[in-house]
């Protein structure tokens, strides 16, 4: 069972996967004047539109872009998938949105405080809609510019408490030199992890290694990239995002789809069309499957198959990884299966290698996981030396630390281990020192009276599980059972 009542810790907690929004001063200042018009028509941000490329409206994470809630700034203290439910289906007023945002996404103060309610003690912060739309900037030398404008205001952010706030680098991936050239400089100023997605938003995918005759210099490979992360020591961090292309209709597909797939996810896309969506999107009529619910996964496990079914770590043994923002529940059943696939296929390999998957991942790699994945708690000796917990702040689906205590003690996971998972494996990865600062769940915060809570909300959110078992009080099309048109449409 759950333990009832506050909870306390005698043990550090990082965070190793959180996420700030990206504010704008990141644009406004940070980028070096001489570049800014030059960003400007690459990817550029304002108090009124985000553009890609000079020409594609996309999502830049401004609260005007959304009718509910800022969802990159939602998931804060006290804050719950239900209670976020129930404010995403509420009429909202504009100072109602106000209280709802939690500054600590962009405000290095507000964010200690908001880790103390949380039980978060140390962080690494990561950028949130960069992550999508950054891969799929063209300019060479505007994606080197803003690369650098980010990781000097991260490195600002953190700096209000540098034993607390750590920051992830991002890369300029366009262009091998300035990739490598920007992770030397991020290293000189105390970066312990930098961040790849992998896709192929530009039609190279992150293991092309090996030397080509086209494309730029023969040596121009993400060879030189892995064996730069060797030499300065900095953590790979494969962060994956939902299979958005922002420069396809934000991620669905309004005509014919594109031939080549940046992202393992927009399988989701291309095959959950429902109610005659053959893009998949919610304007072309609905969806079977929402690519968020398995993009992530599906971008970690192609990522990972490639680099242990290959032996390409044997390569760069000094290299460690860590898999990002995509959970971690599949892990033991496919390394497994892939140890199993390695003896099977090993004269098929190009490269030498003895060393199975599962013994390439527990000697170089990390995997976060998530505070509700009860079957990872339940998997603790699997995890215990290889699991890094995430709190996913401030997005929709993010949570305390205080909840992922309760799910690991409901499960039986030892303390000595819930103090590896939450915090010992992820400061061994980055060689940081821990620091305790918070001990004791806070008392239940003084709340608004619109504010979702008590029974009304239980109710309500026992109803929303599983709406069609509780009766149709009005008709609404996004609800309907989609086998009740089939079946009237069937006759004809």
């Amino acid at each position: 069972m759950k333990p009832t009542g506050r909870v306390t810790k005698t043990f550090p907690v990082f965070d190793c996967d959180a996420h700030i929004n990206d504010p704008n001063e990141i644009w406004t200042t940070y980028v070096a004047p001489e570049y800014r018009e030059l960003v400007r028509t690459a990817y550029w941000k304002d108090e009124t539109q985000t553009l890609l490329n000079g020409r594609t409206p996309t999502i830049g994470g401004g609260g005007y872009e959304f009718p509910s809630y800022n969802p990159i700034c939602i998931a804060g203290p006290q804050m719950d998938k239900r209670v976020m439910r129930k404010l995403q289906q509420m009429r909202l007023t504009a100072e109602q949105k106000r209280y709802l945002e939690h500054p600590g996404a962009y405000d290095p103060k507000a964010r200690l405080k908001e880790m103390d309610l949380m039980g978060i003690d140390q962080v690494m912060i990561i950028p949130t809609m960069l992550v999508m739309n950054y891969p799929f900037i063209e300019n060479v030398e505007a994606a080197h510019a803003l690369a650098r404008a980010y990781n000097d205001w991260a490195k600002d952010f953190c700096s209000a408490a540098p034993d607390r706030l750590f920051p992830a680098g991002w890369l300029p991936l366009q262009n091998v030199p300035y990739t490598c050239q920007e992770l030397e400089r991020i290293a000189g100023m105390g970066f312990r992890v930098a961040l790849v997605r992998p896709i192929d938003a530009r039609g190279k995918y992150p293991n092309y290694i090996f030397p080509t005759t086209t494309g730029g210099a023969p040596t121009s490979t993400m060879d030189r990239v892995f064996r730069t992360f060797e030499e300065t020591g900095i953590v790979l961090g494969m962060h994956t995002f939902p299979a958005n292309n922002p420069e396809m209709g934000r991620g669905m597909f309004l005509t014919t789809p594109p031939l080549n797939v940046t992202s393992p996810g927009e399988l989701i896309v291309r095959t959950g069309g429902a109610l005659g969506g053959a893009g998949g999107g919610a304007e072309a009529g609905g969806r079977m499957v929402d690519s968020q619910t398995l993009s992530f996964v599906y971008e970690a496990v192609v990522w990972l198959a490639q680099v242990l079914l290959s032996g390409m770590l044997d390569l760069y043994p000094r290299l460690r990884m860590a898999i990002f923002e995509s959970n971690a529940s599949w892990l033991p059943q496919l390394l497994e299966h892939w140890d199993r696939l390695f003896k099977l296929y090993a004269n098929e390999r190009p490269l030498q290698s003895d060393r199975l998957p599962s013994q390439a991942f527990a000697q170089q790699c990390f995997i976060a996981f998530e505070s509700d994945e009860s079957p990872v708690f339940r998997q603790w000796d699997r995890f215990a030396d290889v699991g890094v917990w995430s709190s996913d702040a401030y997005h929709h689906d993010g949570a305390d630390s205080w909840s992922a205590i309760r799910e690991m003690v409901a499960a039986g996971t030892p303390e000595e281990v819930q103090a590896k998972l939450l915090g010992e494996n992820a400061r061994r990865m980055y060689g940081i020192e821990g620091k305790l600062f918070v001990t004791e769940e806070p008392a239940p915060l003084e709340r608004p009276a619109w504010f979702p809570s008590g029974e009304q909300l239980a109710e309500w959110a026992e109803g929303e599980a599983n709406p069609r078992a509780h009766g149709v009080t009005k008709f609404d099309l996004n609800r309907l059972d989609p086998r009740l048109l089939m079946q009237a449409l069937r006759p004809y």
